[in-house]
């Protein structure tokens, strides 16, 4: 070339690359258009000539249907034989009329199709409508001759008809060899056509790189920073093209990435946090909020396994349950819970079409759930369940809830290990309460912090009423049970800063920093009203009677300056209790209060 197409300002650039494409576009429609009107010239007379076959090879099989009805009448005289024939004779007309009007007026076939309406005007004339007529007079018919005349005027249609059809084909047949024709000549064209494309895209390719090389290098660019972890990316600009959409989905890729690397950082941190944590209590709050957080859920309720009562607890929700669980959320049989039983998740993408887990915990009436088992060493320690709209959990969903759920099983069993080591030598192994030896030395370092801010201390000793007599009558194992059921009450019946212990058999005590008389006799009542409400089941067939509590109460330091002397105090008032009638609270009456 004489000059270089670089020189060339934009706008010519874009008329030189544009112009020829066009000029081989317009040719190409040239051609297409005139192709059209050849294939459209040639389809005509062919589908005029299938449509023409066809129509006669209906009105021929009209006319088979009604000879067959009108001779299955004869031989068998059942008028449901002919419960089509109006229809029938309604068809043949139509189809007679149909097949005159796509043969054309200057059709050679006219004649033959006139001889056909003939035939079938003089068949039904002749035949038809009078055996028609002799049957339904029930007359005394000759079936053989009936049936050969019937045969020789069905015929004398299907004779002329044939004709027709064969003439039809036979038109069709040559138009299709005039189609086969014009495919030939359009495949000729075609070719050449396309040998001018190749030639234009050849010249045209060498400028059409270079518009294309500025997005190729900001992509590369783009992809290099990624795998530094620099997602600040100038892309291409948006546009229509290839290259707009590979910059969306590349925009797209980098925005998962990013996301996934902000999960995955909270994940550590979610995994640092719950690490660091000294009660479950912390965790379970932890897990709550993460995963609200992350997932935004209606409800999410944290089931820890009691394996020695084999049931499943809801320790903790999002959500307040319902009143009626709110004093024991308890799932009673763990394999009811899917995710439990199986050691696997268990999901329900809509609550209105899927089956439910069987356990029936407060199922959601709407949207889904995900239930994932909390494992830790390989052991079952609880369920998290996490309620959400329909069609939630998606395969990266579960993916993700299944890595804090497996952080926070890591960290809670390590926590349970931590606190039995501990609860080994602190903790009442039947009640779960604290025993006499830790109460013994906590309780010093409560009177000691009492005695430095000059606050009260109470005390209240409780003994289970007739404890001895039940264990006698429904066995050591309901006494186990009326024990572990008393301490959870018990337990539930005071604030956190109080502490409950067993001090030996079926005597308790609870101690309340900075509490005073008539706050120390509203507790002791709580509790004692808690148990009179508590429902122990017997384990068999003798319903285990009411269990009742007597309490005593005293006062550091009105009742005394020592542990020994508040705890000889809260004894004798228990025993007044006790001697009073039992199952009520007594708060301690110095000797000389008394006698005076």
């Amino acid at each position: 070339m004489a000059f270089a197409i670089s020189n060339l300002k934009i706008r010519q650039q874009v008329l030189l690359v544009t112009l020829p494409p066009i000029f081989v576009l317009l040719c190409s429609v040239a051609l297409l258009l005139y192709s059209y009107w050849l294939a459209l010239h040639t389809s005509r007379s062919t589908a005029q000539s299938l449509e023409s076959v066809a129509t006669g090879e209906d009105v021929l099989r009209t006319v088979a249907e009604i000879h067959m009805g009108v001779r299955g009448y004869v031989l068998y005289r059942d008028r449901a034989m002919l419960a089509t024939y109006g229809e029938l004779s309604d068809r043949l007309l139509t189809g007679l009329t149909r097949l005159r009007e796509l043969e054309g007026n200057d059709s050679p076939q006219l004649k033959d199709i006139d001889e056909v309406q003939a035939a079938v005007t003089r068949w039904k004339t002749d035949w038809v409508n009078p055996t028609i007529r002799d049957v339904d007079r029930g007359a005394q018919l000759d079936i053989t001759r009936i049936k050969d005349e019937g045969v020789r005027r069905f015929n004398a249609v299907r004779k002329p008809l044939l004709a027709v059809i064969d003439a039809d084909r036979a038109e069709n047949q040559a138009s299709m060899r005039a189609a086969e024709q014009l495919m030939k000549r359009m495949l000729i064209m075609a070719l050449v056509v396309a040998a001018l494309v190749a030639l234009i895209v050849l010249l045209v390719t060498r400028e059409v790189a270079g518009l294309l090389e500025q997005p190729v290098r900001q992509l590369i660019d783009a992809s290099e920073r990624v795998s530094r972890g620099d997602f600040k990316l100038a892309l291409p600009p948006p546009t229509d093209n290839e290259f707009g959409v590979l910059s969306q989905s590349f925009a797209h890729m980098t925005g998962a990435l990013r996301q996934e690397r902000e999960e995955l950082a909270a994940l550590n941190r979610f995994s640092e946090v719950v690490t660091q944590c000294t009660s479950e209590g912390e965790i379970y709050e932890h897990i709550l909020y993460s995963l609200r957080d992350r997932f935004h859920p209606r409800q999410v309720i944290i089931f820890k396994l009691n394996s020695e009562e084999n049931f499943l607890e809801a320790a903790a929700t999002l959500a307040p349950l319902p009143a009626e669980l709110q004093d024991w959320p308890v799932i009673p049989e763990p394999h009811n819970c899917k995710a439990v039983r199986m050691g696997r998740r268990f999901r329900v993408n809509d609550v209105m079409t899927e089956p439910l887990c069987p356990s029936r915990f407060v199922p959601p009436g709407e949207g889904s759930y995900y239930c994932g088992p909390l494992i830790a060493g390989g052991v079952i320690i609880g369920a998290v369940r996490v309620e959400g709209p329909k069609g939630l959990w998606t395969p990266e969903r579960e993916s993700l809830l299944e890595s804090y759920l497996s952080g926070a099983a890591t960290a809670l069993s390590n926590l349970r290990l931590l606190e039995s080591t501990k609860e080994q030598a602190n903790v009442d192994e039947l009640t779960g309460l604290y025993n006499r030896r830790f109460l013994e030395e906590y309780a010093r370092k409560l009177i000691a912090m009492a005695r430095r801010k000059e606050q009260p201390l109470g005390v209240i000793m409780m003994d289970l009423d007739h404890f001895k007599e039940r264990n006698d009558v429904f066995g050591h194992e309901a006494g186990d049970r009326i024990l572990r059921h008393f301490a959870r009450t018990a337990t539930r019946a005071i604030r956190e800063a109080n502490l409950a212990a067993r001090y030996g058999g079926e005597e308790f005590v609870v101690m309340l920093p900075d509490t005073g008389q008539q706050s120390c006799m509203l507790v002791a009542e709580r509790i004692r009203q808690a148990v009179e409400r508590m429902v122990i089941p017997s384990g068999g067939d003798k319903p285990m009677p009411q269990v009742t509590v007597s309490l005593g109460i005293a006062i550091y330091p009105d009742h005394g300056h020592g542990l020994e002397d508040v705890l000889q105090a809260a004894d004798k008032a228990l025993y007044e209790s006790k001697r009073a009638g039992r199952n009520r609270s007594t708060l301690y009456v110095p000797a000389e209060e008394t006698a005076s």
